[in-house]
């Protein structure tokens, strides 16, 4: 009995080595075709990771989480958990 190993996801250290290669890989090819057109994608995948980071770090509360959700995504990491609210008091009318 013969497992299928092709549609298996690669290993974790496998997907960061990916998108390494791809995130210097785009400019490179970019660069080779016309240097032009690599500068301008190098340029903007910087403007993109640095308007990332100084979001999450001085952002509003918002934008902050948003930020860090985004960051989340790109490394392929599940969301935390919620933190649990507490229940409103049932006779509580001030406003």
């Amino acid at each position: 009995m013969e497992t299928d190993v092709s549609q298996a996801p690669p290993p974790r250290p496998a997907r960061s080595i990916i998108a390494g290669m791809t995130t210097v890989g785009v400019p490179v090819v970019g660069e080779v075709m016309h240097p032009l057109l690599g500068e301008i994608v190098t340029i903007a995948e910087l403007l993109l990771a640095l308007t990332i980071v100084v979001m999450a770090l001085f952002g509003s509360p918002d934008a902050r989480e948003r930020a860090y959700r985004l960051l989340r995504w790109i490394g392929n990491r599940p969301e935390p958990p919620a933190p649990r609210q507490s229940a409103p008091d049932v006779g509580d009318d001030r406003l």
